[in-house]
């Protein structure tokens, strides 16, 4: 039952900082949705900022978790020294980030909280960066590095990521806007299809451009 009460609790919590965000959610409104009262949240979590960084840390099992083959393949790649490789790994990766940010696989209200934290930083924003982010920014980085053949610094990959990320999360949170710009009936399968050309050609632009 206590396990019960905490998992619903989390599960009110969510719903309420992606609607109103770490500023504006309320511990009352929270624990009043999962009709369980509000004294639950300071035993279980220590407060809001308590249950708020549960929430982080939820994001952070469930992306990790979705993409543990990725992160077992990456050393495989790595170890091989091959650019062409990793070229084709490197698209490969951000192909599934951009399908799991714009595919129902992963909620709603998990993704509004990420997109919030990462465009609006709050003080718990070390628990996505330290454990999800940065990691994520080595990989890619250390792949684009090994496709360029050397050609480009890892200090210079570190750099170029950072918009690939950014593309990432405006197609995640913009998918309407962009459907309309680009005159696309709805968002589908086939739109997520020619958004993944597009970060390909991204990365390819990178790498062949860059690096020449």
């Amino acid at each position: 039952m206590a396990v019960d009460s905490k998992s619903k609790l989390l599960l009110s919590a969510f719903e309420e900082f992606a609607k109103n965000g770490f500023s504006g959610a309320s511990t009352r409104d929270i624990a009043a949705k999962a009709n369980i009262n509000i004294s639950s949240i300071l035993y279980y979590f220590g407060g809001k900022k308590g249950i708020y960084t549960a929430a982080l840390k939820k994001i952070v099992d469930t992306v990790n978790t979705m993409t543990s083959e990725l992160t077992a393949r990456y050393q495989e790649v790595m170890d091989a020294k091959d650019a062409d490789g990793a070229r084709t790994f490197l698209k490969e990766i951000l192909r599934l980030f951009l399908s799991l940010l714009c595919s129902k696989d992963i909620s709603d209200d998990l993704k509004k909280i990420f997109l919030s934290e990462y465009s609006s930083p709050t003080d718990e924003f070390n628990v996505l960066y330290d454990e999800l982010i940065r990691p994520m920014h080595d990989r890619i980085s250390n792949l684009l590095c090994l496709a360029s053949g050397g050609r480009i610094s890892l200090r210079d990959c570190y750099f170029y990521i950072i918009p690939l990320f950014s593309q990432l999360f405006v197609f995640a949170s913009r998918k309407e806007l962009i459907c309309k710009l680009m005159e696309w009936p709805d968002y589908n399968k086939k739109a997520e299809q020619r958004l993944q050309k597009y970060m390909d050609a991204q990365v390819d632009f990178i790498l062949d451009f860059q690096a020449g």
